[in-house]
């Protein structure tokens, strides 16, 4: 599920937690669903565990995930922390747009944008 670059600027456990985004995104992990462990995730991606932790903590504080004792890991979207989260996007998209405007980037190049990051979801 996670392919992850080493070389890449973003660090591995943002990796995890952007990859953890976009498989909920594009339907493979929904609400509810089981997430491995810390220790298995640190195993299959060959990483340390330290990292995977970091991960997960991010994914907590997000909202995304909820660990039971007990019972594992879960997907759990905590849809307060979400809408929170959708809000200050918003807002920060609001000030990109004006900034787009400016450049002269049109609502078709928006779209097209969009419809890109779109369809690259749909095929992770």
């Amino acid at each position: 599920m996670f392919k992850l670059d080493p070389n890449s600027d973003m660090a591995l456990y943002m990796q995890i937690v952007e990859q953890t985004k976009l498989a909920i995104a594009a339907g493979y992990l929904q609400n509810g669903d089981k997430f491995p462990s810390v220790r298995e995730l640190s195993k299959e991606l060959l990483i340390n565990q330290t990292t995977v932790s970091k991960a997960f903590k991010e994914l907590s504080s997000q909202g995304i995930i909820k660990t039971q004792p007990g019972i594992g890991t879960i997907i759990n979207i905590d849809e307060e922390k979400i809408d929170l989260k959708r809000d200050e996007f918003l807002g920060k998209l609001e000030e990109e747009m004006s900034q787009a405007i400016f450049l002269k980037i049109s609502k078709e190049e928006i779209i097209e944008l969009y419809e890109k990051v779109e369809g690259e979801i749909d095929v992770i």
